[in-house]
């Protein structure tokens, strides 16, 4: 089984959990004997991605064919996971190794006419091209998307069309609004099926203020997909919602995550009587960080000596710095910034609770990840990992009463985070991206059959 898979970011060039998940599942994916290409904006060179091949949209032949393959150790029975190195070039040129020399003249030909921009449009909704050929125009309303992004999801959606058409697979899978144009029109004109996957809706990110261009793309593009996977039954039901989707059409799959080892010697760095509250993601109105700082501000005259960490940016940011300047806490406050690859390891291993008050959640990676750091997690009713999740404390993202009350709870009883960790043990254990990898195949082969 060939897919043709679509993403806008992959580790670790990431700017929120898109990227984590998509490495994620085509790993399980990888493994489960399904062949992938995955179609990018950039190349970096750093990616690490030896389970499947990473093309370039904007060099459409830049391909790393680095491959994961199993060797046998002589001096070990156990199947030992080698990496393949293989160079990467830019060639200006539009060739595959199972290309005629008529197919290769008849795509070098339509590429280069007046007919190909003009196809362009009829392959995908007129409401999604027209939205795209809107040169110029940066996005409205809430502001997290920097730059003219249509424009680039226009070129993105236009390279994506010169790349497939010489590429042999069986099904194209996109990921986020970002690439939804560029699967349908690639789908439309191979006659592909299409598989469209909600990490996150607009709704999500902007609440009310939706961004109408962005709804419109997602809402066209939905309905037009052969099959649509949400992460969480709750991105089912907002979907339905808000697009009109039978729900029959939407398949939930679970994200997963890698468990890994808490990194003792960050702990080690970390003073016994130091307690430290996490809040890690992206600064918006989607993440909730204002209920975090609400929360704080009932738990610091408790607990003078707790640290609240906000590890991440966005647009809600310099609001955030002057709520917390204005409620007088800000000794109690450390801003990071960003975060990415071991910065992220390091604050998971030192924090001593991670919280997720997000508005709106499609699923919500972070809480598995500080789970499998030995970390309490207290997340908000409306996200979808609150679906999988038994072992972690919920609140309604606007009750920061009983937000505080359970901070409190975890750092005073030494007791009660041991006994939540212990338990969060075993169960994320059973959340792994080989159930949303054997999930996500079946769904590829029924279309297929």
């Amino acid at each position: 089984m060939k897919v043709f898979m679509l993403g806008w970011e992959y580790p670790p060039h990431i700017s929120g959990g898109l990227g984590t998940a998509c490495q994620g599942l085509t790993t399980a994916l990888a493994q489960q004997k399904v062949e992938i290409e995955f179609v990018l904006p950039k190349i970096f060179g750093s990616e690490n991605a030896e389970h499947m091949n990473l093309i370039d949209s904007g060099h459409p032949v830049q391909v790393s064919q680095s491959k994961t393959h199993f060797a046998q150790k002589k001096s070990s029975k156990k199947k030992t996971l080698q990496k393949k190195s293989v160079n990467i070039h830019e060639i200006s040129a539009l060739l595959s190794p199972y290309m005629t020399a008529e197919k290769y003249q008849e795509i070098r030909e339509y590429l280069s006419s007046s007919e190909y921009l003009e196809n362009l449009s009829k392959l995908i909704p007129f409401s999604v091209s027209e939205t795209l050929t809107t040169q110029g125009e940066r996005s409205s309303g809430n502001e997290h998307y920097a730059g003219d992004l249509f424009s680039e999801v226009d070129r993105y959606t236009r390279n994506v069309l010169a790349v497939g058409l010489s590429r042999d697979f069986d099904l194209v899978h996109a990921h986020d609004w970002m690439t939804y144009p560029a699967g349908l029109a690639l789908a439309q004109a191979t006659g592909k099926p299409l598989v469209l996957h909600v990490h996150s809706l607009e709704f999500d990110r902007s609440g009310k203020n939706v961004n109408p261009k962005i709804h419109e793309i997602e809402r066209a593009c939905l309905h037009a997909a052969d099959r649509i996977i949400a992460v969480s039954y709750y991105t089912r039901e907002v979907i339905s919602r808000e697009h009109g989707i039978p729900l029959k059409k939407i398949e939930v799959v679970h994200n997963g995550v890698y468990s890994r080892e808490v990194v003792e010697k960050y702990r080690t760095e970390t003073p016994e009587d130091a307690k430290m509250v996490l809040f890690l993601g992206r600064i918006t109105f989607q993440k909730g960080p204002d209920y975090f700082v609400e929360a704080a501000a009932k738990v610091i005259p408790l607990m003078p000596e707790v640290k609240f960490v906000m590890a991440g940016s966005g647009d809600m940011l310099p609001q955030i710095m002057n709520r917390v300047a204005e409620l007088g806490l800000t000794k109690n406050f450390i801003f990071t910034g960003f975060l990415k690859g071991q910065d992220v390891e390091k604050v998971f291993s030192m924090a001593d609770v991670y919280i997720m008050p997000s508005v709106s959640e499609p699923f919500g990676i972070s809480a598995l990840e500080a789970m499998s750091h030995d970390i309490p997690v207290i997340i908000s009713r409306q996200s979808g990992v609150s679906e999988v999740l038994k072992n972690a404390f919920k609140v309604d993202f606007w009750d920061v009463d009983k937000l505080a009350h359970f901070i409190i709870g975890i750092l005073k009883y030494p007791e009660i985070r041991a006994d939540i960790v212990s338990m969060a043990k075993d169960e994320v254990r059973r959340i792994h991206w080989e159930a949303a990898a054997a999930k996500t195949k079946e769904i590829y082969e029924n279309l297929i059959n």
